[in-house]
Protein backbone atom coordinates (compact mmCIF):
# COMPACT_ATOMS: atom_id res chain seq x y z
CA UNK A 1 0.00 0.00 0.00
CA UNK A 2 1.34 3.19 -0.88
CA UNK A 3 0.63 4.47 3.28
CA UNK A 4 2.98 1.68 4.34
CA UNK A 5 5.91 2.91 1.63
CA UNK A 6 5.72 6.19 2.70
CA UNK A 7 5.66 4.92 6.51
CA UNK A 8 8.71 3.08 6.11
CA UNK A 9 10.45 6.04 4.02
CA UNK A 10 10.00 8.23 6.67
CA UNK A 11 10.93 6.31 9.82
CA UNK A 12 13.84 4.31 8.03
CA UNK A 13 15.49 6.82 5.22
CA UNK A 14 18.62 8.22 5.75
CA UNK A 15 18.03 11.38 5.56
CA UNK A 16 15.03 10.97 8.51
CA UNK A 17 17.15 13.17 10.73
CA UNK A 18 16.93 15.86 7.90
CA UNK A 19 14.03 17.33 7.97
CA UNK A 20 14.79 19.80 4.73
CA UNK A 21 15.51 16.59 2.89
CA UNK A 22 12.31 14.97 3.01
CA UNK A 23 8.82 16.00 0.72
CA UNK A 24 6.00 17.67 3.12
CA UNK A 25 4.28 14.35 2.93
CA UNK A 26 7.07 12.00 4.31
CA UNK A 27 8.12 14.78 7.01
CA UNK A 28 4.32 15.05 8.15
CA UNK A 29 4.01 11.33 8.27
CA UNK A 30 7.61 11.07 9.88
CA UNK A 31 6.33 13.65 12.30
CA UNK A 32 2.83 11.98 13.09
CA UNK A 33 4.51 8.89 13.29
CA UNK A 34 6.82 10.05 16.58
CA UNK A 35 3.51 11.24 18.00
CA UNK A 36 1.19 8.30 17.48
CA UNK A 37 1.87 5.92 21.37
CA UNK A 38 0.29 2.50 21.37
CA UNK A 39 0.90 -1.13 20.10
CA UNK A 40 2.76 -1.39 17.08
CA UNK A 41 0.41 -3.25 14.60
CA UNK A 42 -2.15 -0.47 15.48
CA UNK A 43 0.26 2.57 15.00
CA UNK A 44 1.45 0.81 11.71
CA UNK A 45 -2.33 0.83 10.51
CA UNK A 46 -3.09 4.19 11.12
CA UNK A 47 0.07 5.52 9.51
CA UNK A 48 -0.69 3.14 6.45
CA UNK A 49 -4.47 4.54 6.45
CA UNK A 50 -3.59 8.11 6.16
CA UNK A 51 -0.80 7.75 4.26
CA UNK A 52 -3.43 6.66 1.56
CA UNK A 53 -6.27 8.84 2.31
CA UNK A 54 -3.67 11.22 1.77
CA UNK A 55 -2.26 9.99 -1.73
CA UNK A 56 -5.94 9.72 -2.69
CA UNK A 57 -6.48 13.48 -2.04
CA UNK A 58 -3.18 14.64 -3.39
CA UNK A 59 -3.57 12.75 -6.34
CA UNK A 60 -7.40 14.01 -6.85
CA UNK A 61 -6.00 17.74 -6.76
CA UNK A 62 -2.91 16.96 -9.40
CA UNK A 63 -5.74 15.70 -11.78
CA UNK A 64 -7.69 18.89 -11.51
CA UNK A 65 -4.34 20.58 -12.49
CA UNK A 66 -2.81 21.59 -9.03
CA UNK A 67 0.92 21.25 -9.06
CA UNK A 68 1.87 18.38 -6.94
CA UNK A 69 3.76 20.71 -4.17
CA UNK A 70 0.43 22.77 -3.81
CA UNK A 71 -1.28 19.54 -3.89
CA UNK A 72 0.88 18.21 -1.16
CA UNK A 73 0.59 21.05 0.91
CA UNK A 74 -3.22 21.74 0.54
CA UNK A 75 -4.03 17.82 1.36
CA UNK A 76 -1.78 17.91 4.80
CA UNK A 77 -3.64 21.48 5.43
CA UNK A 78 -6.98 19.97 5.15
CA UNK A 79 -6.10 16.77 7.36
CA UNK A 80 -4.69 18.85 10.42
CA UNK A 81 -1.32 19.59 12.31
CA UNK A 82 0.09 16.09 13.07
CA UNK A 83 -0.78 17.01 16.89
CA UNK A 84 -4.16 17.66 16.43
CA UNK A 85 -4.56 14.27 14.18
CA UNK A 86 -2.84 11.93 16.98
CA UNK A 87 -4.64 13.27 19.73
CA UNK A 88 -7.22 11.85 17.76
CA UNK A 89 -5.89 8.88 17.73
CA UNK A 90 -5.00 8.32 21.51
CA UNK A 91 -8.59 7.28 22.51
CA UNK A 92 -8.27 4.33 19.77
CA UNK A 93 -4.66 3.48 20.57
CA UNK A 94 -5.35 3.74 24.27
CA UNK A 95 -8.12 1.15 24.41
CA UNK A 96 -5.85 -1.08 22.07
CA UNK A 97 -3.03 -0.67 24.35
CA UNK A 98 -5.23 -1.86 27.53
CA UNK A 99 -6.82 -4.82 25.65
CA UNK A 100 -3.35 -6.15 24.54
CA UNK A 101 -2.07 -5.57 27.92
CA UNK A 102 -4.88 -7.54 29.89
CA UNK A 103 -4.79 -9.54 27.26
CA UNK A 104 -1.27 -10.73 28.64
CA UNK A 105 -2.56 -10.41 32.04
CA UNK A 106 -4.89 -13.15 31.67
CA UNK A 107 -2.69 -15.42 29.63
CA UNK A 108 0.01 -15.80 32.89
CA UNK A 109 -2.50 -15.40 35.47
CA UNK A 110 -3.31 -18.79 35.70
CA UNK A 111 0.06 -20.70 35.08
CA UNK A 112 1.46 -18.06 37.89
CA UNK A 113 -1.69 -17.85 40.28
CA UNK A 114 -1.58 -22.09 40.09
CA UNK A 115 2.50 -21.99 40.96
CA UNK A 116 1.71 -20.11 44.20
CA UNK A 117 -1.50 -21.95 45.15
CA UNK A 118 0.89 -25.01 45.05
CA UNK A 119 3.55 -23.29 47.14
CA UNK A 120 2.03 -21.64 49.87
CA UNK A 121 -1.21 -23.77 50.01
CA UNK A 122 -0.33 -27.13 48.58
CA UNK A 123 -3.41 -29.43 48.72
CA UNK A 124 -5.73 -26.69 48.15
CA UNK A 125 -8.84 -28.89 47.19
CA UNK A 126 -8.90 -30.29 50.93
CA UNK A 127 -8.55 -26.83 52.23
CA UNK A 128 -11.65 -24.67 53.31
CA UNK A 129 -12.17 -21.59 51.99
CA UNK A 130 -11.09 -19.42 54.91
CA UNK A 131 -7.69 -21.48 55.32
CA UNK A 132 -7.12 -20.11 51.06
CA UNK A 133 -7.25 -17.37 52.72
CA UNK A 134 -5.36 -17.69 55.41
CA UNK A 135 -2.80 -19.37 53.12
CA UNK A 136 -3.23 -16.63 50.14
CA UNK A 137 -5.11 -13.64 51.67
CA UNK A 138 -4.34 -12.15 47.99
CA UNK A 139 -7.24 -14.18 46.50
CA UNK A 140 -10.14 -11.42 46.72
CA UNK A 141 -8.08 -9.26 45.17
CA UNK A 142 -7.55 -12.13 42.08
CA UNK A 143 -11.22 -12.31 41.80
CA UNK A 144 -11.46 -8.87 41.42
CA UNK A 145 -8.99 -8.13 38.56
CA UNK A 146 -10.09 -11.43 36.73
CA UNK A 147 -13.84 -9.48 36.99
CA UNK A 148 -12.51 -6.24 36.02
CA UNK A 149 -10.27 -7.68 33.42
CA UNK A 150 -12.81 -9.47 31.94
CA UNK A 151 -15.84 -7.18 31.56
CA UNK A 152 -13.16 -4.43 29.82
CA UNK A 153 -12.35 -7.38 27.54
CA UNK A 154 -16.19 -7.78 26.60
CA UNK A 155 -17.07 -4.24 26.21
CA UNK A 156 -14.16 -3.69 24.05
CA UNK A 157 -14.59 -6.38 21.87
CA UNK A 158 -17.09 -8.23 19.47
CA UNK A 159 -19.96 -8.37 22.69
CA UNK A 160 -20.31 -4.48 22.14
CA UNK A 161 -23.22 -5.77 19.75
CA UNK A 162 -24.92 -7.18 23.01
CA UNK A 163 -23.09 -4.91 25.89
CA UNK A 164 -22.61 -1.41 26.11
CA UNK A 165 -19.43 -0.40 24.82
CA UNK A 166 -16.52 1.36 26.91
CA UNK A 167 -15.04 4.70 26.57
CA UNK A 168 -11.15 4.84 26.47
CA UNK A 169 -11.80 6.91 29.92
CA UNK A 170 -13.05 3.82 31.40
CA UNK A 171 -11.12 1.22 29.27
CA UNK A 172 -7.60 3.36 30.94
CA UNK A 173 -9.09 3.00 34.43
CA UNK A 174 -9.79 -0.62 34.07
CA UNK A 175 -6.19 -0.97 33.22
CA UNK A 176 -4.93 0.83 35.72
CA UNK A 177 -6.89 -1.34 38.36
CA UNK A 178 -5.77 -4.21 37.21
CA UNK A 179 -2.60 -3.14 37.06
CA UNK A 180 -2.35 -1.98 40.86
CA UNK A 181 -4.13 -5.45 41.78
CA UNK A 182 -2.00 -7.37 39.79
CA UNK A 183 1.52 -5.58 41.52
CA UNK A 184 -0.16 -6.00 44.41
CA UNK A 185 -0.76 -9.62 44.62
CA UNK A 186 2.72 -9.94 43.31
CA UNK A 187 4.21 -8.11 45.92
CA UNK A 188 2.18 -9.96 48.72
CA UNK A 189 2.69 -13.44 47.51
CA UNK A 190 6.29 -12.96 47.41
CA UNK A 191 6.59 -11.15 50.88
CA UNK A 192 4.59 -14.06 52.37
CA UNK A 193 6.58 -16.95 51.29
CA UNK A 194 9.96 -15.38 51.64
CA UNK A 195 8.62 -14.64 55.21
CA UNK A 196 7.12 -17.92 55.74
CA UNK A 197 10.26 -20.06 55.89
CA UNK A 198 9.30 -22.85 53.58
CA UNK A 199 12.73 -24.23 52.06
CA UNK A 200 12.98 -23.03 48.69
CA UNK A 201 12.61 -25.12 45.86
CA UNK A 202 12.89 -24.78 41.87
CA UNK A 203 8.98 -23.93 41.82
CA UNK A 204 9.45 -21.04 44.27
CA UNK A 205 12.51 -19.59 42.39
CA UNK A 206 10.24 -19.84 39.15
CA UNK A 207 6.87 -17.83 40.48
CA UNK A 208 8.97 -15.69 42.58
CA UNK A 209 10.95 -14.51 38.81
CA UNK A 210 7.45 -15.22 37.13
CA UNK A 211 5.87 -12.62 39.40
CA UNK A 212 8.91 -10.01 39.54
CA UNK A 213 8.57 -9.92 35.74
CA UNK A 214 5.30 -9.13 35.91
CA UNK A 215 5.81 -6.98 39.17
CA UNK A 216 7.93 -4.74 36.25
CA UNK A 217 4.93 -5.08 33.70
CA UNK A 218 2.67 -3.86 36.03
CA UNK A 219 4.46 -0.72 36.78
CA UNK A 220 5.05 0.15 32.73
CA UNK A 221 1.33 -0.46 32.49
CA UNK A 222 0.61 2.14 35.12
CA UNK A 223 3.21 4.61 33.74
CA UNK A 224 2.15 4.42 30.47
CA UNK A 225 -1.51 4.21 31.65
CA UNK A 226 -0.93 7.42 33.76
CA UNK A 227 0.12 9.22 30.53
CA UNK A 228 -3.07 8.89 29.12
CA UNK A 229 -4.82 9.93 32.12
CA UNK A 230 -2.61 13.26 32.16
CA UNK A 231 -3.07 13.89 28.40
CA UNK A 232 -6.83 13.28 28.89
CA UNK A 233 -6.77 15.77 31.97
CA UNK A 234 -4.24 18.65 29.45
CA UNK A 235 -7.10 18.25 26.68
CA UNK A 236 -9.77 18.83 28.86
CA UNK A 237 -8.03 22.11 30.05
CA UNK A 238 -6.98 23.81 26.98
CA UNK A 239 -10.76 22.85 25.80
CA UNK A 240 -12.29 24.92 28.73
CA UNK A 241 -9.51 27.55 28.13
CA UNK A 242 -10.44 27.89 24.28
CA UNK A 243 -14.73 27.90 25.36
CA UNK A 244 -13.61 30.46 27.64
CA UNK A 245 -11.67 32.52 25.30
Amino acid sequence: MAGNRVTRAAASSPAASSPAALSPLDAYLGELASLLQGPRRRRTRILAELGDGLHQAIGDRVAAGVPRAAAETEAIADFGTPQAVADAFTGELATAYARRTIALYIATGPLVGIWWLLLLQPHPWRAGLVALLVAIPVLPLVAIAILAAATTLATTGRLIRWLPEAGPRRVVAAVLAVAGLVLAADITVIAIYTGSGIPWRPLAMIAVAASLVRIVGSLITVRHAASFVRFRRRRARSGRRTDIG
